[in-house]
């Protein structure tokens, strides 16, 4: 392992700068008077600090040096703490150095006339040194500013354009306010029954808001604050948050007594261009959601076109066939044996019966939709519910041989007896309706470990892998069935069913034909069922 040594000389330039820093930024939170103490203090001292190794040091013959040096602190105030600062330390080194330097000595009398034009070069060079200085300072910190508000602009924009609701858009927006000018800041968000008021936590829960100018900058979109040309009298600052025509909301910053903020430009301009932000984040979401309002609409109108298609056609067809029947019934000129009137009466059983099983998909289906889908859970010998299902559907099970394996004794689970039934009626009159005449339906009951499993095969056309996914999507209807009746409700029915047991549905595809396992947990089989 190698290890690599820092030179001192780096580390002084590392982390000198570093505590530079730290002291700059420790004395800009101090307050204003206190500011000026500290930097008037420290002119004082530096004045103090080369007056005292100058005059130590015996350089009484060299003035002309001398004076150059008082210079430096003329410089490093400027600099550091401004031009009012920097003309102080040129007057006090001037001072200084006539009292110790200047013949005579510790006086302020001069012996040659000369040094007066002396101490005028000197006093002018040094105010003159003081604003250059003072002025590269400005404008170091105006571009340090610029590039700070340019960052935070930038940084804004980024989580604006990933914020995905109006919440996060608020919440992002007043912490960049609350980093960039460290005062209160508040969102009016315009609301057709009023305005609603957003802050972050530590703001003040019920800020001084003259309600009459933010309603008048909601209703313009114009800026209002102290001084300007409407409502100059404002205590806060309110900056419309507006895009193209629309007004979305306001800004409210500041405090009140607070003026700097408005009379300030580049503040004003740095809300504003927030304020921008924040209406195209804001203007975004609502395209956004209207958007998605539109898709639910369409989404919905396909919906209810393909319910009143599916129901037209499915509740047109054994009505036609029923009245059909009954038509042949009433006629009293029909001559009818009685197995011409057994068929009919079975042709009338079988319709209503399609009929009840149509209407009771509908309103499973309107019942979960509508969240009204409470279960009568009960212990239930799943063998019992087969048994069920299967005399319900006989009448579409008569051309397909039914062959059902269960073991002994049967799985137990604690299910809504009549819902569950539902479910496997619907899977077996899918294998029926989409399995050609003379094929079986396997029906399987099973224990595997801690899930009982009901199995329903069928030998049909089978499903393609593109519809695995699909197949328990409301109204979904393979493009393969062609003119098979149905509605695309029922394993839709059954796959909520199931999940409302807490259970899992899963479908494999066969060759030939589909098969559908729901999976339930088990319960312990009783006793006296082991022993039968």
């Amino acid at each position: 392992m190698r290890v690599r040594f820092t030179p001192k000389w780096q580390i002084l330039r590392v982390t000198w700068p570093t505590w530079w820093q730290e002291g700059r930024q420790s004395e800009t939170t101090l307050p204003r008077p206190a500011r000026a103490v500290w930097a008037y203090a420290a002119v004082c001292g530096m004045d103090a600090l080369l007056t005292g190794l100058v005059f130590l040091l015996d350089f009484h013959y060299d003035r002309v040096n001398i004076a150059m040096l008082y210079l430096i602190p003329v410089v490093v105030a400027s600099a550091v703490y401004g031009l009012w600062p920097g003309v102080f330390a040129a007057c006090l080194g001037l001072l200084s150095f006539d009292f110790f330097f200047v013949p005579p000595i510790f006086s302020y009398a001069v012996s040659d006339l000369r040094f007066l034009v002396s101490f005028a070069v000197f006093l002018v060079v040094a105010i003159t040194t003081a604003g250059l200085a003072s002025s590269m300072r400005r404008r170091a910190e105006e571009a340090n500013q610029r590039a700070r508000i340019a960052q935070t602009l930038f940084r804004m924009s980024r989580a604006l354009t990933a914020a995905v609701d109006e919440t996060r858009v608020v919440e992002t927006a007043l912490e960049q306010v609350r980093a960039l000018l460290h005062t209160h800041a508040y969102i009016a968000l315009k609301r057709a029954s009023g305005v609603d008021l957003r802050a972050l936590p530590g703001d003040d829960a019920d800020p001084v808001i003259d309600q009459q100018i933010l309603d008048w900058v909601l209703r313009h979109g114009d800026l209002a604050s102290f001084g300007s040309k409407s409502h100059g009298q404002a205590a806060l600052l309110y900056v419309p948050i507006r895009a193209q025509d629309e007004v979305y909301g306001a800004f409210i910053v500041g405090e009140p007594g607070q003026f700097r903020l408005a009379t300030r430009g580049e503040i004003v301009d740095i809300l504003r261009a927030m304020a921008n932000l924040v209406a195209i984040a804001l203007s975004r979401i609502a395209s956004e959601e209207r958007a998605r309002i539109a898709d639910i609409a369409a989404e919905s109108e396909r919906i209810r076109t393909a319910i009143l298609n599916s129901i037209s056609h499915e509740l047109r067809t054994p009505i036609t066939t029923m009245l059909g029947a009954a038509e042949a019934l009433l006629d009293p000129g029909a001559s009818l044996d009685p197995a011409d009137r057994r068929e009919l009466v079975l042709t009338l059983r079988n319709s209503a019966l399609r009929m009840n099983r149509l209407v009771t998909n509908l309103i499973g289906m309107a019942r979960i939709e509508g969240g009204m889908l409470v279960l009568n859970k009960r212990p239930t010998d799943l063998a019992d519910v087969v048994r069920s299902a299967l005399r319900e559907v006989a009448e579409l099970t008569a051309d397909h041989p039914v062959n059902v394996q269960a073991p002994h004794p049967c799985p137990i689970a604690e299910v809504d007896e009549t819902l569950l039934q539902q479910a496997v009626v619907n899977l077996l009159s899918n294998a029926a309706k989409y399995s050609p005449p003379g094929a079986p339906i396997d029906v399987t009951l099973a224990s595997r470990g801690t899930e009982a499993v009901i199995e329903v095969r069928d030998y049909g056309m089978g499903i393609s892998d593109d519809e695995v996914d699909r197949v328990f999507d409301k109204f979904y209807r393979s493009q393969r069935v062609g003119k098979i009746p149905g509605t695309g409700l029922g394993l839709a029915i059954v796959r909520a069913v199931v999940e409302a047991h807490s259970g899992h549905i899963e479908v494999e595809r066969m060759h030939p034909g589909t098969a559908f396992r729901i999976r339930l947990a088990a319960r312990p089989a009783p006793e006296e069922a082991e022993n039968r």
